[in-house]
């Protein structure tokens, strides 16, 4: 009987038409995170579409790699481990010999799981993720397109196509290539029904397009999770890269040879797909049928936190001075009365930098703001869409005494500027107050976070008053004042600070994900 969070490491060992992947996770938890993440591109399926069975030179790379990361996975000494196969070894006629194979040369069991069940694990990743929750999913692999229709987090429907990359390559020509996508489009009966929504899309292929489209916009943050599109521009994007030699694809947007001879297809597959949808947006998650295997195998309790605070309590225990959860809730509390308008989405965003404010405690002093940007710009958080990285990286670096210079120089460019374009003016602003607000928090407590029960903020359309309890003498100092003075400037209010008796705040816990 397993205890959750499972917090040893977990090892997916994922073998699909196109690579064999093993995958070493932190622990079977909300918000997991690779530590390991290791592929070869082996082409298992490359000759199923013609022959029926696996392609022998696939078949020896795969059992090279199986061999190696068995041995990995040993010397880790992980004793949780999940091995699937997808599209390539369920349709070959040889599948079965080379389960046998890999059992015999490895002491691996490996699941096949069906089109269907592919789906299903594909959308729970990209959900349990933070997208996907009212629309279509979309998994394009070397073998297979899997599609899920999802309305208000449930699945509703489920297909599995026979149009991966290896498939459609067969297919002499593009004119021939679009009446096959075409057929096996015509056979879905639920996309007219999901027109106008957003498209999630994953898959090595169709994360390269993202790649290459944030190569050619000059994106200032290269992380293609939860990068977005509108849906009109990433119709057209799909066309152009779907007419691209993969000579011209290599030279014009960076991608690797190995890569670009899939891309091309699965850009046309996009765009025939797209035709119909006509979708709002385009999204790309990070996140699928590992992660989805993952979180199916979470008790319902844990599967319904929020990703973003379980993940940022995960790294704060990590890098922080303090072990203190509760402390860093209680600074939530204290800041909190600063953003009483605001709403939920901007609430959990002050919850989560309010968590990650010790992380970059260890960093020289003079060297932290900038560090802390950085770390969490960039971090693999989990249920994070771009604006929300760049507004919590623009909040530590505030925290720790990073001057936030708004708009553009031509010389000399801030570290925080790549985040400011992300953000309109008002967002940076609650950003950096936010940040101001964690600082006052820690210049009263010295980290103490629990001290702030003899504190409280009291915020008007004209002031900003720092109430403090005469009692609580160790909250009383002239560095406070200056720290006031910063936070009231942010927020354009007076400030003032108010030295009276006052009842302490409540010891109950923060609300918990």
């Amino acid at each position: 009987m397993k205890e959750y969070p499972v917090k040893e490491p977990v090892a997916i060992f994922d073998i699909g038409s196109n690579a064999v992947r093993l995958v070493v996770y932190d622990g079977l938890t909300r918000a997991p995170v690779k530590i390991h993440n290791e592929r070869n591109i082996c082409g298992l399926g490359a000759d199923l579409a013609v022959t029926g069975r696996l392609n022998p030179d696939g078949v020896a790379k795969a059992l090279g790699s199986l061999k190696r990361f068995s041995g990995l996975v040993r010397a880790m000494k992980i004793q949780h481990v999940y091995a699937v196969a997808t599209a390539a070894v369920r349709d070959a006629e040889d599948g079965a010999d080379f389960i046998a194979a890999v059992r015999q040369q490895t002491g691996l069991d490996i699941s096949v799981i069906d089109g269907k069940e592919e789906a299903r694990l594909a959308a729970l990743g990209v959900m349990a993720n933070g997208m996907g929750q009212d629309g279509i999913i979309g998994d394009y692999g070397g073998g297979s397109l899997e599609l899920v229709a999802v309305e208000k987090g449930r699945v509703k429907h489920t297909v599995s196509l026979p149009l991966g990359s290896h498939r459609l390559h067969v297919l002499p020509t593009r004119a021939a290539r679009i009446k096959e996508i075409d057929a096996q489009l015509d056979t879905v009966d639920f996309l007219e029904d999901y027109k106008g929504r957003a498209f999630t899309a994953l898959g090595g292929a169709w994360r390269s397009m993202a790649k290459a489209h944030m190569h050619l916009k000059k994106y200032p943050l290269f992380l293609l999770d939860h990068y977005a599109i509108g849906g009109a521009k990433a119709a057209e994007f799909a066309d152009l890269m779907s007419r691209q030699s993969a000579a011209s694809l290599e030279k014009a947007v960076g991608l690797t040879k190995k890569r670009v001879r899939d891309v091309g297809v699965a850009a046309l597959t996009m765009e025939r797909l797209f035709e119909r949808l006509r979708p709002r947006e385009l999204v790309f998650s990070a996140a699928g049928l590992r992660e989805g295997l993952l979180f199916d195998q979470l008790p319902p309790a844990l599967q319904k936190q929020d990703p973003l605070i379980a993940g940022c309590e995960t790294f704060a225990l990590r890098a922080g001075r303090f072990e203190n959860l509760r402390g860093f809730h209680a600074l939530a509390r204290f800041v909190e009365p600063l953003f009483a308008r605001e709403d939920a989405s901007v609430l959990r965003l002050v919850a989560a930098g309010c968590i990650l404010s010790d992380t970059c405690g260890f960093e020289h002093e003079d060297y932290q703001a900038a560090q802390a940007f950085r770390r969490i710009f960039v971090f693999p958080f989990t249920g994070l869409d771009h604006p929300g990285r760049a507004f919590l990286a623009l909040s530590q670096y505030a925290r720790y005494k990073g001057y936030v210079r708004r708009g553009r120089r031509e010389k000399g460019e801030d570290v925080t500027f790549p985040a400011q374009k992300l953000l309109d003016e008002r967002m940076t602003g609650l950003a950096v107050t936010a940040g101001l607000a964690q600082r006052l928090g820690y210049v009263l407590t010295g980290g103490a976070l629990e001290l702030l029960k003899h504190a409280a903020l009291n915020v008007t359309p004209e002031r900003l008053t720092l109430k403090l309890d005469p009692e609580g003498k160790t909250l009383n100092a002239d560095v406070i004042v200056r720290a006031v003075a910063d936070l009231a400037k942010a927020a354009g209010r007076e400030g003032v600070i108010d030295l009276q008796k006052f009842p302490p705040q409540p010891a109950k816990p923060a609300p918990r994900r």
